[in-house]
């Protein structure tokens, strides 16, 4: 074999390789984006539900804000009136 042919099988040999190695990245760059998607999937879903319970729970306690007011205002709670409230939260 001459030097030229030597040469030549190790250039394709180490391009080969370079290539082998890329697409080994690629596979992994995959599997991490899908994972990525994954969790940014769940990670919406519980900002979903958050929200939902946030808005809930402002919606009680502006309810709850009126009864004090009106208590208050209508003279017939003491100004310093926190009304004692039982209440179970939904699931």
């Amino acid at each position: 074999m001459s030097k030229r042919n030597s040469k030549s099988k190790n250039y394709r040999a180490k391009q080969k390789d370079f290539i082998n190695s890329l697409e080994n990245k690629v596979d992994e760059l995959e599997k991490e984006n899908t994972g990525f998607r994954i969790k940014e999937s769940g990670l919406k879903s519980e900002i979903n539900t958050l929200s939902e319970q946030l808005d809930y729970f402002q919606g009680f306690m502006n309810k709850m804000m009126s009864l004090v007011y009106k208590n208050v205002s209508s003279n017939k709670a003491p100004n310093n009136y926190i009304p004692d409230i039982d209440f179970e939260l939904e699931n």
